[in-house]
């Protein structure tokens, strides 16, 4: 038998001490941070990150001879354009959303330091243009608010619906010039506005969201940025948000049901009936923009069709939605109205001479599934 030498057991604690200390440094970072590493530094996202600053800092030290750059919306901006040929140039494939607003906010923060002016903009590189529809109704005290964050964001256009608003809602459009207003004195239903709006602008990508909740900017981008990847109808994923099957409400049950139905389960029990989302111009245009006026509708007649969904992120609408007297409590006028819109959405699918699909799924696999 060998005996071993100093030589080779000092060698091996060595390498045992080597490795402890490995384990004991891979300890100290966090999980979350870990779970990161591999799609920061091996995609050098984080090197990425940094030439979009100096390049921004460098664009932005030359923005003072360019004309109007604080008078002029940023889907026309030099912010937006020199964001956009920056992104042709040096990043060779379409990054995630997360990814590209890290880039964004970089070169943003670069170009405000070498212009010397504060800018929160959030510049991105469309292909298609983008425009959104706001539905308001007597909502002076956010509209103001909601339409600041779409200021930040590559958007040529915003319409603003005031559906038959009694207060100061069109004086809160007007401060922005963003804002083209349809001014509505009487009341239209709840979702006719999203159709005239929709009417209203010939932009690739629209974006609709309502007057009294107000979203960022950064959580509006990814619906916008998603249907210019080529979705046709980018959904909030309310998931998160729902109760169990069995504590679930008639109207969340009625989503989940269409759903269904049409042979996509993976959509779970999101529409567009919530804000926000966003929808592809050949979508509206196909199902004619009068379908907008009944969400469950539009969504049945696009998925019939063949258009494409996807969920994009959750957004939490629930909570802060503001509570009106017909919109709470169980067996609301506005619940009542919404399932009528999906009893409306069937009969439109059978006049159109659409037939459910089969399904193998057992009885037991859905009682598990409705159960969970």
């Amino acid at each position: 038998m060998r005996r071993r030498t100093r030589r080779s057991v000092t060698a091996r604690s060595r390498i045992n001490w080597a490795g402890r200390k490995r384990r004991q440094e891979r300890r100290t970072i966090p999980k979350r941070s870990r779970a990161a590493l591999p799609s920061i530094y091996r995609a050098g996202e984080g090197k990425l990150a940094d030439a979009a600053y100096q390049a921004g800092l460098l664009a932005g030290g030359k923005a003072d001879a360019e004309e109007g750059e604080g008078d002029v919306l940023l889907y026309e901006s030099p912010l937006q354009r020199a964001f956009s040929d920056w992104c042709a140039a040096y990043v060779k494939k379409r990054p995630g959303i997360r990814t590209m607003l890290r880039l964004s906010k970089s070169y943003a923060d670069g170009y405000a330091k070498g212009s010397g002016r504060k800018d929160n903009r959030i510049p991105l590189p469309l292909a298609r243009t983008a425009a959104a529809v706001v539905c308001a109704s007597n909502e002076q005290d956010t509209l103001g608010k909601v339409l600041q964050q779409l200021e930040r964001l590559p958007l040529q256009e915003v319409i603003v619906v005031l559906n038959g608003c009694r207060d100061q809602s069109y004086s809160a459009a007007r401060n922005h010039r963003i804002a083209s207003i349809l001014h509505v004195p009487g009341r239209l239903g709840h979702d006719v506005g999203r159709s005239m709006g929709a009417a209203m602008t010939s932009a690739d990508i629209v974006l609709f969201t309502d007057g009294d909740v107000v979203i960022s900017a950064e959580e509006l981008a990814p619906f916008i940025y998603k249907v210019d990847e080529g979705i046709d109808a980018a959904l909030n994923d309310l998931n998160p948000y729902l109760p169990p099957y069995m504590h679930q409400d008639e109207v969340t049950r009625c989503k989940s049901f269409l759903n269904t139905v049409l042979g996509h389960p993976e959509l779970g029990a999101n529409s567009l009936t919530a804000v926000p989302h966003a929808l592809a111009r050949r979508l509206i245009d196909d199902i004619g923009s009068e379908q907008l006026m009944v969400p469950p509708k539009a969504q049945a007649l696009a998925l019939a069709k063949g258009h494409r969904f996807a969920l994009v992120q959750p957004v939490d609408v629930i909570s802060a939605n503001r509570k009106r007297p017909g919109n709470t409590g169980t067996g609301n006028a506005v619940a009542d109205l919404i399932i009528g819109d999906h009893a409306e959405a069937f009969h439109a699918l059978i006049d159109a001479g659409w037939m459910p699909q089969s399904s193998t799924v057992s009885r037991t696999e859905v009682a598990l599934r409705r159960n969970a």
